[in-house]
């Protein structure tokens, strides 16, 4: 199974989305995110990254990681309401068209009720 999706919004100055697809730590996850991104971005760029699948609506489903080469990283967490409703939406779509990546999350059964109602 792939760990993350990369979604890509040209028209946000190229802001590069990553919607993590597993249960895996992003610690885990940030040298392959950079090494696929990297090609497109060079060697400093930001990406957002989705942790909806593994922590649902809380403060800390968005992450940034702020990469200055493939060793040095920072994480900042992101307010949800900072996020433009356009990605979320996209996710949404994306998550929607692939409910086995829902059905194998850690969400529980009332917001997966909730994101099928919707």
């Amino acid at each position: 199974m792939q760990e993350y999706e990369v979604f890509n919004f040209d028209d946000d100055v190229n802001q590069n989305v990553v919607l993590i697809t597993s249960t895996e730590d992003l610690y885990f996850l940030q040298d392959d995110i950079f090494d696929t991104l990297n090609k497109r971005n060079g060697e400093c760029f930001t990406v957002l990254v989705d942790l909806f699948l593994r922590n649902g609506y809380s403060f800390n489903r968005f992450v940034s990681l702020n990469y200055n080469g493939k060793e040095q990283c920072k994480q900042l967490i992101i307010n949800p309401r900072e996020v433009p409703e356009y990605i979320k939406a996209e996710i949404n779509g994306y998550l929607k068209s692939n409910s086995d990546l829902l059905e194998n999350s850690s969400l529980s059964q009332k917001t997966l009720d909730f994101i099928k109602a919707q």
